[in-house]
């Protein structure tokens, strides 16, 4: 994927994690599912589906993206916020085109 295309995606997920948070999204808008599908000069076509859900203290959110000759790379995540703790959890699992996956969680606590 070049430059141009991971920029838009890591803003894509930097605006729906914070239109989330901010609660920006009415309550009959709980769900997104996007599929877009590029062609290149070469005439060779990548084909990405994104869906996100809200939940009651975050989100879910997967995504898959399949290039030429079949190959697909995919990812998995979730955020959940603790106002007990004021802390936000991230886990996410990406798994590329060799069947390889790597998984990570990311904390924060907010203090004031």
């Amino acid at each position: 994927m070049n430059l141009a295309k991971r920029g838009l995606s890591a803003l894509f997920s930097l605006t729906l994690a914070v239109a989330f948070l901010a609660g920006g999204l009415s309550s009959d808008a709980q769900a997104y599912k996007r599929q877009s599908t590029v062609t290149g000069a070469d005439g060779k076509t990548a084909t990405r589906e994104v869906n996100a859900n809200r939940t009651a203290t975050g989100y879910e959110r997967s995504s898959s993206t399949t290039g030429p000759g079949g190959k697909s790379a995919s990812s998995e995540s979730s955020g959940n916020y603790d106002k007990a703790t004021n802390t936000w959890t991230k886990d996410k699992s990406v798994t590329g085109p060799g069947g390889k996956t790597k998984s990570w969680q990311k904390s924060t606590t907010v203090t004031k």
